[in-house]
């Protein structure tokens, strides 16, 4: 399950998330499917540090990993699985001038590429299904647990998806894998946080909110 813990592709211990800069939690954790505004996965990008990660596709110009939604219900349109005709694997985000982001410049303001087409960067029409704000305002963040720590987000064994409601938590998670991550964070220490202090708490989680797992 990609993105559930942290990514340590190339031997960096990095933890990767999408999220609006100001929040304490992560819209969305991000695992080597996860896709990028450029159209490649972050498997097909490659980590240099928290700010270099360039795709590795040939002719790509994208030079940093932006996440987009690839899924109709990480914006919250759950309803179009249920048409007969929907096909998940045509399903792109778009942009407001009614074109995909693969249709967009994969660097600076993302301007539309097709012809005739006046839209000079990319401005969805689509919110996050986690917060309700738009992909331009969330960013990609790879950090490192110091980092974390720093920023007071979730980290260690507070990071394991469900770390605010330890019933449904160990429910998901066999109880072996759960305490191997109880005893040791990624970088093998005990997390520090008893609690995780930006993950909303059970009693504030609302009907309808969503949570993947496997973000």
């Amino acid at each position: 399950m990609g993105g559930i813990l942290m990514n340590t592709r190339g031997g960096r211990g990095l933890y990767i998330g999408w999220r609006c800069p100001h929040y304490l939690w992560d819209c969305f954790r991000i695992g080597d499917e996860s896709k990028c505004f450029c159209g490649h996965l972050l498997r097909e990008h490659q980590i240099i540090s928290d700010i270099s990660v360039p795709c590795n596709v040939g002719q790509c110009r994208c030079l940093m990993f932006c996440f987009i939604p690839s899924r109709p219900e990480e914006v919250g349109e759950f309803w179009l699985k249920r048409r007969a005709t929907f096909d998940p694997k045509a399903w792109r985000a778009q942009c407001r001038c009614k074109h995909s982001h693969e249709d967009h410049a994969a660097t600076r303001s993302h301007p539309c590429r097709v012809k005739g087409c006046c839209c000079n960067c990319f401005e969805s029409n689509f919110l996050c299904a986690a917060c309700d704000r738009r992909w331009e305002e969330h960013e990609t963040f790879f950090e490192t647990e110091e980092t974390r720590r720093r920023g007071g987000r979730p980290h260690g064994a507070d990071y394991v998806p469900f770390a605010e409601m330890p019933t449904l938590r160990e429910t998901i998670i066999s109880n072996s894998d759960f305490k191997a991550l109880q005893k040791q964070g990624p970088s093998g220490q005990r997390s520090s946080h008893p609690s995780s202090p930006g993950l909303p708490g059970s009693s504030s989680f609302k009907p309808g909110s969503t949570f993947d797992p496997r973000t």
